[in-house]
């Protein structure tokens, strides 16, 4: 699934930040070898779970700036498309494509291994994202050199038009033509969730945080319903798929006391999923990652397919989940 979506990011989606303790792919490359700099360009080696990259001067993304035949921020803004040609000096890695999301001024994007997100501006006819900041996966070297090229690509401001569906980004030597991203209903419900990592999104800094590996939360969708398990307390309730939007009713869930990293991250998992929340999905070497804006794009989380989690939330026909196992 290559389908990318995301909310405030993915505001993200500010920016995402050194995800430490996401799998590393499926190359057999271990975490912890591909950072993101300040400068939004990944570096060689990080460490730490949780890092800030404070955003400077335009990354605010506050200003939409709107001119005579030039697309305005409202006309990118909800959408998300992937691309269908690349040309010029760079070759994309076989297998791979790119996906772009735009939310509320700021932009995801990947490129076939890590996510990177952050402020995006709009003027003159170009698209800036200046200071992107990216999740921590170790792939193949050519998929980490093209995050590299990706993020440099996106910071140096193409010039971009919007022609029906049809995105086009037009840099120094390169040309990336993109399309409508597909939906990812059926990908949200054809899987278990488990809750890898917290996204924190400020006009000063983003940060995301790689959950806990004590830990153990998870989501799982089935039709129009959502069952859950928050680490300590399981529950369910009505959750609407749209193409870039889940929509969550009022949940239900069971009421032990929790404590510690369990309560931080339920108090997390609440404030996220309320309301109308925007969804993005993103594929490499065989891992689906998903991730979660809140209603304004504030918080969200991000959770890797993984089928052993949750097996039985709708055992009982509805998601009623009170297990607090994974």
């Amino acid at each position: 699934m290559a389908g990318l979506r995301a909310r405030g990011v993915l505001g993200v989606l500010g920016a995402t930040v050194l995800l430490a303790g996401l799998t590393a792919c499926a190359s057999g490359g271990t975490a912890g070898s591909g950072s993101t700099s300040a400068s939004g360009s990944p570096s060689a080696a990080s460490t730490g779970a949780s890092v800030s990259v404070s955003a400077s001067g335009s990354a605010s993304g506050s200003a939409s700036v709107s001119q005579s035949g030039r697309t305005t921020r409202s006309e990118l803004d909800g959408r998300s498309f992937v691309s269908t040609q690349v040309t010029g000096g760079h070759t994309l890695v076989p297998g791979s494509t790119i996906t772009i999301a735009f939310e509320g001024g700021s932009l995801s994007a990947n490129a076939g291994c890590n996510t990177m997100a952050g402020r995006y501006t709009l003027a003159g006819g170009k698209l800036t994202a200046p200071q992107l900041a990216s999740t921590m996966m170790a792939c193949d070297q050519a998929l980490m050199d093209q995050d590299t090229w990706l993020a440099q690509f996106l910071a140096s401001g193409p010039a971009y038009t919007l022609a029906g569906d049809t995105l086009t980004l037009t840099g120094a030597t390169d040309t990336v033509v993109l399309g409508p991203a597909p939906s990812g209903a059926d990908t949200l419900r054809s899987t278990g969730w488990k809750v890898s990592d917290t996204i924190t999104i400020t006009n000063q800094a983003n940060t995301t945080a790689a959950v806990d590996p004590s830990l153990t939360a998870w989501m799982r969708f089935s039709g129009d319903e959502v069952a859950f398990n928050d680490s300590c307390n399981g529950g369910g309730g009505p959750a609407q798929i749209g193409d870039d939007t889940i929509t969550f009713g009022a949940l239900r869930q069971t009421l032990r006391a929790c404590a510690g990293p369990s309560d931080a991250l339920e108090q997390f998992m609440t404030q996220v999923l309320q309301g109308e929340t925007t969804y993005s999905l993103s594929t490499a070497h065989g891992i689906t990652y998903l991730q979660i804006m809140s209603t304004d794009g504030s918080k969200g989380l991000g959770l890797l397919a993984d089928d052993t989690v949750g097996p039985d939330a709708f055992a009982s026909g509805s998601a009623t989940a009170t297990s607090t196992s994974g």
